[in-house]
C-alpha cells in the first residue's frame, strides 16, 4: 500500500482563527505546481483525506482537481493524527491501493519516521511517499521526500518535456525582459482532435476572467461556452463562425462567445466595455497556457446570427470567438495553406512605431 503524507501550504497568518487560515498566493501557486508534478508522477489515490483546517482542505482540492477526484474532509487528519487514524481510514482498501493525507506538522513528519524510522522535517507544501507491505503493517519504506523546491523544479523539467514531444512555441523574439506566458502567447489554428480540457481546467480559465480589472468594476463580460464532448452545443457554436474558420475550429477542444454589456444603465453608454473585455480574454488566454492550453480569437464570425442562435439581449454585444485546445504534431486535418500559416514567422510592429512622446508621431525619448 502507499500512503502520500502532504503538508498543507504556505498560508497567512492574519485570521479570526486557525481554523480559518487560508493558503496564500504563493502557497497556492505552489501547490499548483506540486499538483501537475503529482499528476505526471501518475499518482491516483483512492481517497485524498484532509484536515478540516482551512488550509489544508484548499491545498487539498487543489491536488483533487489535477488528478480529477474530491477530497475528502476526515477529522482524524487535524492536529493529533497519527498512525491509528492512518490504519482506520486505510481499512479495509487492498495492498495495492493508494491514500493521501493532506495536514500539518509535527504530525506529518513524526508519522513518517514513526513507520520508515528515518528522521524527516517536512516543509509546508511538501510531501512524503511510504510504501507498506498492508495497511496494519507498522513498518514501511520512504520511496520519496519531495520539498517544494523540487516540486518547482520537476515542474519545470515536465514543461520542457513537453516542449521536446510539442511543435515549436514560436516564442517572441524580443531584446527585453518577458514573462515566459507572454513569451510563449500565440494563436494556432492546429488543434489536438482528441485531447479534452478537464472541468478543472477550464473553471480556472474562466476563473481568470472573472478576476480581470473593469471600470466601475462593471465586469461587463459574458460567455457562451460550448465544449467539444457535447456535440451539439459546440455544432451551435461553430455555426456563427465564417467559413474560413471552421476548417481549423472544429477541432478544438472548447469553443467560446465572448459577450459585452455595452451600457452602465440604459442612458449611459460604457465606452470602456470593450477594453475590459478585452482584459479578462486576455488573462483567460494567459491561465490557459500555464495549462498547457493555447487560444486562437477570432473576429471571423457572424454576430447577429450568434445573438439569434442564443436570444442575446440588445444590450449585449457578441464581441469575438475564442477557440482553445491542446497544439499537435500532426496538422494533416489542414489545408495546405493552413499548414503554411503555422508555420510561419511572428511579426509585429517595434515599439518606435506604436509608443510616442511629447506629441502624436514623436518617438519617446527613452526609446532614442
Amino acid at each position: 500500500m502507499r500512503y502520500y503524507f502532504v503538508r498543507h501550504g504556505i498560508a497567512s497568518d492574519l485570521a479570526p482563527s486557525d481554523f480559518a487560515r487560508e493558503l496564500t498566493a504563493r502557497g497556492r501557486r505552489r501547490a499548483g505546481k506540486a499538483a501537475k508534478v503529482m499528476k505526471a508522477l501518475g499518482m491516483t489515490p483512492t481517497f485524498i483525506y484532509t484536515s478540516p483546517r482551512l488550509r489544508a482542505r484548499q491545498t487539498a482540492e487543489i491536488i483533487a482537481a489535477e488528478l480529477g477526484m474530491k477530497a475528502t474532509v476526515a477529522e482524524e487528519v487535524d492536529f493529533g493524527f497519527d498512525i491509528a487514524a492512518v490504519k482506520a481510514l486505510s481499512q479495509g482498501l487492498t495492498s495495492e491501493s493508494e491514500v493521501m493525507f493532506v495536514g500539518h506538522n509535527p504530525d506529518m513528519s513524526l508519522i513518517v519516521n514513526q513507520l520508515t524510522g528515518v528522521s524527516v522535517s517536512m516543509k509546508k507544501g511538501g510531501l512524503a511517499r511510504v510504501d507498506v507491505i498492508h495497511h496494519s503493517a507498522r513498518q514501511g519504506e520512504l520511496v520519496w521526500l519531495i520539498a517544494p523546491k523540487v516540486f518547482d523544479a520537476l515542474r519545470r523539467e515536465t514543461k520542457r518535456e513537453q516542449s521536446r514531444t510539442s511543435p515549436p512555441e514560436k516564442a517572441a523574439a524580443t531584446p527585453f525582459e518577458l514573462h515566459d506566458l507572454i513569451k510563449e502567447r500565440w494563436s494556432p489554428i492546429g488543434f489536438d482532435r482528441d485531447k479534452s480540457i478537464d472541468k478543472a481546467a477550464l473553471l480556472s480559465i474562466l476563473e481568470a476572467a472573472r478576476w480581470a480589472a473593469s471600470s466601475g468594476n462593471q465586469q461587463p463580460w459574458r460567455f457562451i461556452v460550448a465544449r467539444r464532448e457535447n456535440r451539439d452545443e459546440f455544432q451551435k457554436v461553430l455555426s456563427v463562425l465564417k467559413e474560413g474558420n471552421q476548417p481549423w475550429a472544429q477541432h478544438a477542444a472548447v469553443l467560446m462567445i465572448a459577450v459585452v454589456k455595452k451600457h452602465y444603465r440604459p442612458d449611459r453608454l460604457n465606452r470602456h466595455a470593450s477594453h475590459d473585455l478585452g482584459q479578462a480574454s486576455a488573462q483567460m488566454v494567459l491561465q490557459a497556457l500555464d495549462h498547457g492550453i493555447y487560444a486562437h480569437q477570432m473576429a471571423g464570425f457572424f454576430p447577429d446570427k450568434a445573438r439569434a442562435v442564443y436570444g442575446i439581449p440588445a444590450e449585449y454585444e457578441p464581441f469575438t470567438v475564442i477557440a482553445f485546445g491542446y497544439k499537435t504534431l500532426d496538422l494533416s486535418h489542414l489545408s495546405e495553406a493552413h499548414r503554411q500559416r503555422e508555420a510561419a514567422p511572428r511579426q509585429r510592429q517595434t515599439l518606435r512605431e506604436m509608443v510616442c512622446g511629447g506629441a502624436w508621431g514623436q518617438t519617446a525619448d527613452f526609446l532614442e
